[in-house]
């Protein structure tokens, strides 16, 4: 029977230990060296909505060097277009709603920035009159040259872009559709999260919003949500896209009734479902827990059985 507790403690002493180093482990952190060439853009995107044709319009964006050294920037239009449901934006194009990228001329097309400073570009976009009607999308590129007076034989060029969001003023169609609204069931590892799929079936860009609320099992308090300030994404003519909506605060462990709601023209769609966050180390812990306890109950009964084997009961 020593033999047999001794075994047990040991099993016991087994899930303590790996429990506390669980919950000890942690991933280390570096400090991160400020970036030498650092682009940014501003704003990231512009909603120019409908455009007559033969109009003009103008606009401005920011250049901005957020990096510790100089560098020397070009400004170019180019077309806007997406491949596969998560949005990968391709650069190039000859579609009738691409053709703004044509329309734009710039105040400058090259500039010079030092550390830490930026510089406001004008534009001018002239609709012709013979334009299309239906969505335009392009996207305004900003790229860094070559340093002329480096040695190095490989430079790395930096380019980002503000889309353009538009559309000419004629045959509109709107079409939208709500195509998935999914909530999981059961997660190993944090955050909780909803997925949507939609489809633009239309020829102009719609808009796409998303909110999550998240309640305790056991309460109907909130806990998280985003339903003031909902995700909003864009969606392009004749696509379809996958969302995923995340609460990147969830906690590790826990139970949870999840809500998620779309909205996507005149549709909207609410997808209810109790969430279960448990990690793996948990449920090992847990099966380990449950094996230490049938050895325990089948020990004690051998144990009982030695010292009873008629299996008779005294009064």
């Amino acid at each position: 029977m020593t033999k047999k507790r001794n075994i047990l403690m040991e099993i016991f002493s087994f899930i303590f230990f790996a429990f506390f180093f669980l919950l000890l482990s942690s991933n280390p952190t570096y400090a991160a060296e400020r970036q030498k060439v650092f682009l940014q853009v501003s704003p990231s995107t512009q909603q120019l909505g409908g455009l007559q044709p033969g109009e003009t319009r103008e606009g401005s964006f920011k250049v901005q060097n957020i990096g510790s050294g100089p560098f020397d920037f070009k400004v170019y239009a180019s077309a806007y277009e997406v491949k596969d449901e998560n949005y990968d934006p391709v650069f190039n194009g000859s579609k009738d709603r691409l053709k703004i990228a044509n329309w734009f001329t710039f105040s400058q097309d090259k500039g010079h920035l030092e550390s830490d400073t930026e510089v406001t570009i004008n534009y001018v976009i002239k609709v012709p009159q013979d334009a299309p009607g239906g969505g335009q999308y392009g996207a305004i590129m900003v790229e860094t040259e070559k340093d002329k007076n480096s040695n190095s034989n490989i430079q790395a060029i930096s380019r980002v872009g503000m889309i353009i969001y538009s559309h000419v003023n004629g045959q509109i169609n709107n079409c939208t559709k709500i195509l998935e609204n999914k909530l999981p069931t059961f997660l190993f590892n944090p955050p909780i999260f909803g997925e949507t799929r939609a489809e633009n079936c239309g020829n102009v860009d719609a808009e796409l919003k998303i909110s999550l609320k998240v309640y305790p099992f056991f309460s109907k308090e909130e806990i998280y949500s985003n339903e003031e300030k909902p995700t909003t994404v864009n969606t392009l003519p004749n696509t379809k896209r996958y969302h995923k909506e995340a609460w990147t605060n969830s906690p590790s462990i826990g139970i949870f009734n999840v809500e998620q709601t779309i909205k996507y023209g005149s549709e909207t769609k609410t997808e209810r479902k109790m969430i279960i966050i448990c990690p793996v180390w948990l449920i090992i812990l847990i099966i380990l827990f449950i094996l230490s306890v049938i050895f325990w109950l089948v020990a004690r009964n051998r144990e009982r059985k030695k010292l009873n084997p008629t299996g008779i009961k005294y009064v």
